[in-house]
């Protein structure tokens, strides 16, 4: 999956608590969301197999609800344990929170490659929560990947998620290549334009114009 820009948003959290090398049963002192919430600081630290060796500590003495599911998901995906993470946001997305697991399909789907079936898991997680701006996003990039039947529908995803969160550089972005896409090239510049610095422009430009090409030379094989 190309990560180039941040163009699949992630779920956003709160500041972590630290957490000390040496895992600790769970006691009065330690409770369930503190030790959630510092093992959710090592996954948004990219060190996902410590996270799953705390989750798994938390599992011996914890029952797993759904933000253990949640969490656990998110390590297995960072380890390309695909088959394991589907199954994992499977149940989540029978909890609660099914927006969350449906998001998180679609998370592996797109790391596979599988756009059609990322962009069906994203349609459930909208459908679940229609005003994340998050899901939104990753929905409208997951249909930038389906030719150009998929482009009306991918601007209008976008530009909700953009409309919901308009200092999201990542759904910016996104936004502009859709433009580029189906040729609104003005509107696309006029975007660019509004980035603060030169030098984030043209590497935004650049970015824009590569990937575009690509999409062009891919719909032209097939």
């Amino acid at each position: 999956m190309d990560r180039a820009y941040d163009a699949m948003m992630e779920p956003e959290h709160p500041a972590p608590q630290e957490m000390t090398e040496a895992a600790k049963p769970i006691d009065a002192s330690s409770t369930r969301k503190l030790y959630l919430n510092a093992v959710r600081g090592l996954i948004d630290q990219g060190r996902y197999k410590a996270a799953l060796a705390y989750l798994d500590q938390y599992a011996v003495s914890e029952k797993g609800g759904a933000e253990y599911l949640s969490l656990r998901g998110e390590a297995l995906l960072g380890t390309g344990q695909y088959d394991a993470a589907v199954d994992t946001f499977t149940e989540l997305a029978g909890t609660g929170r099914a927006a969350d697991g449906y998001a998180g399909l679609g998370r592996v789907a797109a790391a596979r490659g599988n756009w059609s079936e990322a962009a069906e898991h994203f349609g459930n997680a909208v459908g679940a929560r229609p005003a994340s701006a998050e899901y939104l996003n990753n929905l409208g990039y997951a249909r930038l990947h389906l030719g150009p039947e998929a482009l009306k529908q991918a601007e209008f995803n976008l530009r909700q998620a953009y409309e919901l969160s308009p200092a999201s550089t990542s759904i910016r972005n996104n936004l502009v290549l859709v433009l580029m896409m189906r040729g609104e090239k003005r509107e696309a510049q006029r975007l660019i334009d509004g980035i603060a610095t030169r030098k984030e422009r043209l590497a935004v430009r650049d970015f824009a114009r590569s990937w575009v090409k690509d999409q062009e030379k891919k719909q032209a094989v097939n």
